[in-house]
Formats: C-alpha cells, structure tokens, sequence
C-alpha cells in the first residue's frame, strides 16, 4: 500500500514539473529568434534543477515528457521542430547527467552547474544542427551556422546554469517553506489546445492509427524526391482536411509559423547546389535548375511534416493523444517503460499548465524594463519566479500527499 502511495506521489510530483518545464517552453516559443536553432533555453532550468535535487533519471524523464507536452500544445507534435527538439533535448540531458555523475564520482568539483549547463547548451545546438542536416536540408551550406550556434550556445548555456544555480542555492535556504501563492481552480485567457472538437471520420480514428501514419509519413518524405509523390500529398491533406472540417486557412497558417525554417531550407541548395545547369547568376552563386529543384523539394518536404502534425494536433485531443502514446509503449512494459506512467503524468501535467502559466505571466509583468538590460538582474528576477514556482509544486505535492493518505 505504501509504495503504491509513494508511486502515486511521485507520478504527481514529476507531472508538476513537467508542467512547469512546459509552461517555460511554451514562453520561450513566444519569444523572437533572430538565428534559426538558437533558443533560451529556459525549460533546461527545470532539467538542471531535477537533476541537482532529483537525479538524472528523473531529469531525463522530465525532459521527455515536457518536450511531448509542449508539442501537445503548440499543436507540433512529431513536425520537425519536435523531432530536433526531442532528439537534441534527450542528448543534452545525457551529456549533462554524465558530467554531473563524473563530477561527484571524483569528490571534487570538477564542473559547476554553470559548466554543465554550457556543455548541455552546445549538445543541444550541435545535435539540432546535424539532424536538421541529415533529414530535413542535407545541404553541408547549414553548418554557416554553427559558429553562431556555438557561441549563443556558451552565452545561453551561461544565462540558465546561472540561473538554475541560484535557484538550487534558494530552494537549499526556503526548504520545507510554503510560499507559493494561492492554488486557483480556474483561469481564463489561455487556450491550451489546437484540437477541434468533431464527429468526422477522421475525428473518430483511434490515436494509434493516426500517429503511425504521421510517423510512416515522416519517413516516406525523407526518402521520396519525386514532385509527383509530393503532388499526390496535397491532394491527400486537402481531402483529409475536407474530412475533417478544417479550413485550408488553419493548415497554410500552420506553416506560415514556421516561414523561415522553409524559406533557409529552400535558399541553400538553390545557393549552394553545384548543378550544371545554370538558370541565372546572382552575385558570386550560379542558380541552376538543380538547386532549384532540390530547394522545392526541400520546402515541400518540411511543409508536408507540418501539415501532418497539424492535423494531428486538430483531430486528436491531448487526452486521445496521451492514451494513445499509453498504448504504443506498451509492449516496451519490460524494459521499465511504464505506459500508464507516461499517461498519468502527461494529464496530470496538462491540468497543471494553466495554474502555472497564470503565475508566470503575474511574474512576468512585475519584470522592470529599465533593468532587464543588466544581467544580473535577470538572473535574479528569472530564479525569483521559477523558484516560486517550483515550491508552488511542492504545495501542491504535500496537498496531494495528505490526499493520498487520507
């Protein structure tokens, strides 16, 4: 009975820190990239802090989790940006788990959390570029920006150790306290779903069947080049999309987020595609009809991963979607993967996400403008806020204990 309580808790605490981590995420996404592939970071903060207070194996599962959460949300789950987000997240934690390990293995402190987090930073970049390499543009013309992504990784990776550090030191002093502010039940403003409540053919497809085909349909565009096969792809979307009451507006309007992922994935083979047939010049670079084609097929590609993903997300509750993961990774049941596990966290999790996300956005309003341009007052006001919110979590994690125990 005990460690079936103990289960339970801990099935709760980890559901709430995935939330928080995906609420962080989802934030971030809000925010302006001016380098494709470079980002904050901010949901590596609840990564580190797990690690440092939990250890790696519930760090790695917070990542996991978080990152199918947010695509749950954002309506992208299995689009390219959830597949470099996943693979690259995965790595990162792995890399940060193996320093943090090695450091304490040797008794003296051989990396700080500072440390780790820059080197999590650079894997993360790293591995986004090389998958982005290998299935999306295969054009060597997308490692012009690894330097960037290396040193954005350093000056990130610097940010969000320094911050996840101080949150450790607070968490260390404000231990066994309750400061989170009060629990709400009900919050307004904040729409959590893409999906679109219908009773169409589509609609009524068990999630298993429709997140096989979303993943034999990511295959399939990494090996076919023909503009026909991509052709008879539109017609494909455009008929499911009739099916399933979704305007064609919601689908181009889907990919319009991702414009300029599609546009650098069709410019550098038409720049750096050395084809010989010369169409036109432009500056240094011959234009020729081969980096052309490959350009198109290129965006095509990346155009039709989203669409799929899209509709999925429109189609599919987060509900049905975290039911049918369940079912998926059922037969993994002896390797330790528990599909109920990863069920009950992702809708503990998602009842979360609007707690958390109203008291971020209360955090976020009290950020004084005229300061935010020294750093240290964002690291400061940063683990300010995401402390608050992980003690918040805390609360909550006792309220459900005395719960379980009752």
């Amino acid at each position: 009975m005990k460690e079936n309580q103990t289960t339970d808790n801990n099935i709760y605490k980890i559901a709430l820190l995935v939330s928080l981590a995906c609420v962080l995420q989802i934030a971030e996404s809000l925010i302006p990239h001016p380098v494709p592939g470079l980002r904050l970071g901010l949901a590596n903060i609840i990564t580190l802090v797990a690690l440092v207070n939990l250890g790696f194996g519930y760090a790695l599962e917070i990542t996991v989790l978080r990152t199918v959460l947010s695509s749950f949300v954002m309506g992208t789950f299995m689009s390219p940006g959830f597949i470099l987000s996943f693979a690259a997240g995965v790595m990162s934690t792995l890399t940060m788990g193996f320093l943090y390990w090695l450091a304490h293995a040797a008794k003296q402190r051989l990396f700080s959390i500072v440390g780790i987090s820059v080197a999590g930073a650079l894997v993360h970049n790293i591995v986004q570029l090389g998958l982005a390499y290998l299935i999306l543009v295969k054009h060597p013309g997308i490692f012009i920006f690894l330097p960037w992504l290396s040193i954005g990784a350093v000056f990130i990776g610097w940010f969000t150790g320094a911050v996840s550090s101080r949150i450790c030191l607070k968490l260390k002093e404000t231990e066994g306290s309750r400061i989170a502010s009060k629990v709400k039940n009900q919050y307004q403003g904040l729409s959590l779903s893409h999906y679109l409540a219908g009773d169409s053919i589509v609609h009524r497809i068990s999630p298993e069947i429709k997140i096989a085909c979303v993943v034999i349909l990511s295959l399939a565009v990494l090996f076919f080049t023909s503009l026909w096969f991509y052709a008879a792809l539109f017609v494909f979307f455009a008929a499911v999309a009739s099916m399933s009451t979704i305007s064609f507006r919601y689908l181009f309007s889907s990919a319009r987020k991702c414009s300029s992922l599609i546009f650098v994935s069709f410019l550098f083979p038409v720049f750096f595609n050395s084809g010989k047939h010369v169409v036109s010049h432009f500056a240094y670079f011959n234009i020729t009809s081969e980096g052309l084609n490959t350009g198109i097929i290129f965006a095509l590609r990346l155009i039709c991963l989203i669409w799929a993903s899209s509709l999925l997300a429109r189609t599919t509750s987060p509900e049905d979607l975290g039911r049918g993961l369940s079912r998926i990774l059922a037969p993994l049941q002896p390797l330790g993967i528990s599909g109920k596990r990863i069920a009950a966290i992702l809708s503990l999790s998602w009842t979360a996400i609007p707690m958390f996300w109203e008291t971020a956005k209360a955090g976020i309003r009290s950020l004084d403008l005229k300061k935010a341009k020294d750093p240290r007052y964002l690291i400061t006001f940063m683990s300010d806020i995401i402390v608050n919110l992980y003690l918040e979590t805390d609360e909550l994690f006792v309220k459900s204990s005395l719960l379980t125990k009752c």
